[in-house]
Order: C-alpha cells, then sequence, then structure tokens
C-alpha cells in the first residue's frame, strides 16, 4: 500500500492560483469591511458605556432628525435633550459621529483652556470652504502664526481707534432711518411706529463698518447702492452652508472627494460655490496687494497694519506722525506681517493674508449684525422693554460726551450691562465643537448621574470623540445664574449701589467666575488659545449702534394690538441667525416698529 507522504506534498497549478485568489480576496474583504464595520459600530464604542446616550433613530442621520444639522436646529434639539437626560449626555450625529453634550463650566475650562481640545475637522473643512482658511478654521502652528500676526489689530488702542469709524456709519444709518420713518405718514405707523426688517440695517450698519475698518473698502450698503461683487459672493458662500440637500450633507461628510464629485457631475451647487469663493477670492488678494502697496502712506485698517508688525508700536497701534488715520484692520494685518519681532518662518504669504479677509469679513459683520439683531427682541419686548430704553437715555442723556470719546461710552454701566446681557442671554454662537486629541478624563463641577443611576464627578472620552459645549445652556443655568437665568435682566449686571440696581437684582452664584471665559465670565466668546481675537471690536461696535439707535428711536413690537407675536427661532449658520417661523425662506429677519424720538 502506497503512503502519502504529507511532509513533502505541494500545492502545484490551478490549486496554488486558487489559493492565491483566496488570499487576495481575504484581504481585499478585509480592508473594504474593515472601515464599514468600523463606521457601523462606531456609535457603540466611542462613547463610554457608563454615559445616558440619546438612542439612534435613524441609521445614518444618528439621534436627531436629519434638518437638525443640516438645516441649521441642532441647537433647539440640544435644549430638548438636556431637558430630559441632563447636561451631560451623548449621541450620535449625522455620519454616525459619536459626541458628548458637556454642559458644565469646570469641563469646559478643561476643554478649551487646560488641554485644549481641537476643533472639529469636519466643521474646520465646512468653515474652510464658505469662509477661508483663517483663525476660525487653523489649528496649531498655522494658527498660532496668524493669531500672532492679527493680534496688533485687536488691542484695546487699535479699537479705539476705529471709534471714529462705528460713529461716523452709525451717523449716515441713523439718518437713513429716519428718512425711511418720515416716508411714511399713515396713522397706523404715527400711532404705533413704522415697520421694518432689523436685520437688514444691522447688516448694511456692519457691513459698511468692517468694509471701511477692515479694508479701506466701501460697501455703500448704507447709501442704498447696489451690492457690492463681495457683499454678494460672500453672502451666497454663507448661504450655500445649510441648504439641506442631500449632495451638502455628503460634501459635509466626506468634503474633498465629494466637492471633486460634484465639479465632475456639475452639481449646481457645488459650481455656484466655486464662483463665488473665486470672486471672494480674487477681491480679498487684490484687497492685500493694495493695502502692502498702501502701507507707507499711513493707511491704519487692520489688514494693513497687520502685515507690518516690523514698524513700532506707535506705528501698529497709534496714529503716523501727521495724525492721520483711516481703515485700521488690513493696515495693521501687512504692517504686523513684516515686522522684525517676527522670524521668517512666522510671516504669512500673500496667499495667508488674502484668506484673513473673508475670516474678518465674517467675524466682524455676521457675528455683531446678529447680536444686534437679538437687542432688539430685548427692545420691543411690551413688558420690560420700554423701561429698558428710557433707562438707557436717561445714562446717554446725562453723559453727552459718549460721542466723542470711546472710553466715556465704554464706563456708562447700564449700556454696558445690557450688551453683557445680549450677550449672555442671546448668544451669536451657541454653542462649540471640539474632538478629544486622546483618551481623557474631564473634571465637573456638579455631578451628573450615569446609565446605572450613579453619580459622578468625572467623563471619560474617548480619542476622536466629538465634544459639544451648549453655550446657551451655560450662559442661563439657573444653578449659576440665580432663579432669573432664563429672564433677560440687563441689572444682573449694573454694581452695588447703582440706582437701577435693586436688592433681588444679583442672584449669581460667585461660582460664575469660575467660567473663565474671555470676557465676562461668560461662554459666548469662547476661551483658551481659540477665542474669539476680536471681541473687543464686537462689544464696541455693538454699544455704538444701541446708543445712536435708542437715543434717536422708540423700539416698539412688530404685531399691531390685534395681531399675534411674531415667532422668532434662531437658526445656525456658523452664527445663529433669527428667523420668522414659517418664513424661514425669506432669510434672517428681526421686524420691529420704529418711532422718531425729537
Amino acid at each position: 500500500m502506497e503512503r502519502t507522504h504529507w511532509s513533502t506534498a505541494t500545492l502545484d497549478g490551478p490549486e496554488m492560483i486558487s489559493t492565491f485568489k483566496v488570499l487576495v480576496l481575504v484581504v481585499v474583504a478585509f480592508f473594504v469591511l474593515r472601515p464599514i464595520v468600523r463606521f457601523v459600530a462606531r456609535p457603540y464604542t466611542a462613547v463610554s458605556k457608563t454615559l445616558k446616550v440619546v438612542p439612534i433613530t435613524n441609521f445614518f442621520w444618528g439621534s436627531w432628525p436629519s434638518h437638525a444639522e443640516l438645516r441649521g436646529e441642532i441647537d433647539i434639539y440640544i435644549e430638548r435633550t438636556i431637558k430630559e437626560y441632563g447636561p451631560i449626555y451623548g449621541l450620535t450625529l449625522f455620519g454616525r459621529r459619536p459626541a458628548v453634550v458637556v454642559g458644565d463650566h469646570r469641563g469646559m475650562n478643561r476643554i478649551l483652556l487646560q488641554t485644549p481640545y481641537d476643533r472639529v475637522p469636519l466643521i474646520s473643512k465646512a468653515v474652510r470652504r464658505h469662509v477661508g482658511a483663517g483663525l476660525l478654521a487653523m489649528e496649531g502652528q498655522d494658527h498660532r502664526r496668524q493669531r500672532k500676526v492679527a493680534f496688533p489689530s485687536f488691542t484695546a488702542s487699535a479699537i479705539q481707534n476705529m471709534t471714529p469709524i462705528f460713529h461716523e456709519k452709525a451717523e449716515i444709518w441713523i439718518a437713513r432711518l429716519r428718512q425711511q420713518v418720515a416716508s411714511d405718514t399713515t396713522a397706523e405707523t404715527q400711532i404705533y411706529g413704522f415697520k421694518l426688517n432689523m436685520a437688514k440695517e444691522f447688516f448694511s450698519f456692519a457691513l459698511d463698518v468692517i468694509g471701511l475698518a477692515g479694508f479701506d473698502y466701501e460697501f455703500n450698503s448704507l447709501a442704498g447702492l447696489e451690492t457690492s461683487p463681495l457683499e454678494r459672493a460672500f453672502s451666497e458662500c454663507l448661504h450655500l452652508l445649510t441648504t439641506g440637500t442631500v449632495y451638502s450633507a455628503l460634501r459635509t461628510l466626506l468634503s474633498e472627494p465629494m466637492e471633486w464629485i460634484g465639479r465632475k457631475l456639475g452639481v449646481r451647487e457645488q459650481l455656484e460655490l466655486d464662483s463665488h469663493k473665486k470672486l471672494v477670492d480674487g477681491i480679498s488678494a487684490e484687497l492685500v496687494q493694495r493695502a502692502k502697496s498702501e502701507d507707507a502712506s499711513g493707511k491704519k485698517d487692520l489688514l494693513t497694519l497687520m502685515g507690518a508688525y516690523n514698524l513700532d508700536s506707535d506705528a501698529i497701534l497709534g496714529g503716523d506722525k501727521s495724525g492721520h488715520q483711516t481703515d485700521l484692520t488690513s493696515t495693521c494685518t501687512v504692517r504686523a506681517n513684516t515686522s522684525e519681532d517676527l522670524k521668517e518662518s512666522q510671516r504669512l504669504s500673500d496667499e495667508e493674508l488674502a484668506q484673513m479677509v473673508p475670516v474678518f469679513l465674517f467675524a466682524g459683520h455676521e457675528t455683531t449684525a446678529t447680536a444686534l439683531c437679538w437687542a432688539m427682541l430685548a427692545l420691543s419686548d411690551p413688558a420690560n422693554g420700554p423701561s429698558v430704553q428710557q433707562r438707557l437715555r436717561k445714562e446717554l442723556s446725562a453723559n453727552p460726551s459718549w460721542r466723542d470719546n470711546p472710553v466715556n461710552l465704554d464706563a456708562l454701566p447700564y449700556l454696558d450691562a445690557f450688551c453683557r446681557e445680549t450677550m449672555r442671554f442671546y448668544s451669536p454662537v451657541r454653542h462649540l465643537f471640539r474632538r478629544a486629541p486622546w483618551d481623557d478624563v474631564i473634571p465637573l463641577s456638579k455631578p451628573y448621574q450615569r446609565r446605572d443611576g450613579s453619580w459622578s464627578t468625572e467623563l471619560h472620552v474617548k480619542k476622536g470623540t466629538q465634544v459639544i459645549i451648549p453655550i446657551t445652556y451655560l450662559n442661563r443655568d439657573e444653578s449659576f445664574w440665580g432663579p432669573d437665568g432664563n429672564v433677560f435682566k440687563a441689572e444682573r449686571w449694573l454694581p452695588d449701589g447703582h440706582e437701577f440696581k435693586e436688592p433681588n437684582d444679583d442672584y449669581m452664584d460667585p461660582s460664575v467666575k469660575e467660567l473663565r471665559g474671555v470676557w465676562s465670565n461668560l461662554a459666548s466668546f469662547g476661551a483658551g488659545p481659540q477665542q474669539c481675537i476680536g471681541v473687543r471690536m464686537a462689544v464696541g461696535e455693538f454699544k455704538v449702534a444701541i446708543a445712536h439707535l435708542v437715543n434717536s428711536f422708540e423700539v416698539l413690537p412688530p404685531n399691531l394690538p390685534n395681531e399675534p407675536p411674531v415667532d422668532i427661532i434662531g437658526i445656525a449658520e456658523l452664527v445663529v441667525h433669527p428667523k420668522i417661523e414659517g418664513r424661514r425662506h425669506e432669510g434672517t429677519a428681526m421686524p420691529v416698529r420704529l418711532k422718531a424720538l425729537p
């Protein structure tokens, strides 16, 4: 009987080819199936199993409906789920992205200040795509280089030099409003005031301010002239951020590959974005070149100053020897960038400077105008609005030098209190996304309830987990701000002994001071190395606009006595724009009525 010698058996011919094919298929299947398995399992493996988690309602869209993120309603759903799950919980965002909501001030300090966590790449790419590769979207060394060059543009001295531009544009704006109000002589207007959309007014004002102060560029928005090419293109870029289409969702999730596909297939949404962004980039590059050529002439807009940091501090922050003062942002940027204090490796290229233009435009236009819009809700409130306006007017009347000196304007306590309360109650940015750079333990100020019913003051997060900081919750938390935390009340910020300060106006817990935001113990402007660099400019421009408005007009509700109140909701489009429920397609809206004062 023949014996088979297995030790020397081999595979030849077809058997060898068949085995090789199997191995290839196994390898291919591994690399194909592995990301699919990880994608499917990600929500169940990335979030701590001890954490309460909002159930997944849709395989792709996650815990919330599809329109929550794609149509800017994320803050509405954050507020709803906090009421049900508490301020610390897990959820799944669209694209099966695991996330944790951290509504705790000590946790926020850890995330923004002590670690700090990175921005979420998916969101940073969207900002670069629709706005520009500036401070809002960059990380690490690139962010530090840009911030170092931009910083001289936003010092207290630089903002004081901008204030005459704020007043100049405010006076033009108020004169235009007076003309509009006077043009309507109907009985209804005489009794109830002239109805208009203040959103358009504030955006025109803020746009003209940042155009002149930022780039020595006249948008002429207040003059009612034809919309400038830069304004029109930039507005369209922002509009295309939250269209709510399937293509928009896929582009947000897949970024560059989806953009490439969109261009190849001729997707209209992508082609329009490319066209508008190309125009914005082209005009931005022209502004940088002009700022560089005008640097020697004494121009002091932010962009120019940012590029000539090599001059001494007096040249950057003060006036030139002739006392000439014009625009501040682009001049400051260009000057700062050529400073001898900067190493060659720290300087920004002309292309990088050009990317700062749309970022300045967004930060100095969208955020300020949006904050002013929300302030109208407080001023037009039938219950408290009249008394707030009367107190503001009394303070302005008693201090007429507010028009002449920015220091005097900033020192008005009730105006300052109204500004702080607006930023607290109606923060233009109502949530922040960050990403855990490694497995981390976040300390919390208050215990939260785990899934098993136990309590803990530590939150474990895994590397790569997205963290959402709910700014609105932190700014209104009643354990922080007292039982009236969900009420707009400017008086809470007044110093003791002020004539408008009542004994029960200040319920703020002392631990409010532990919320180490960049401004006023609020989360509204962020904190840490990625905090809002333009907070001084935003606050100064806000105060000038409100002072001029309430000094010239009485602000009244938009609805007549026999009409229901207008339902205003906030839609997140990088900042939270006010829109009329049921008429969102009409765009940003804040209707009020104005009656001119003598």
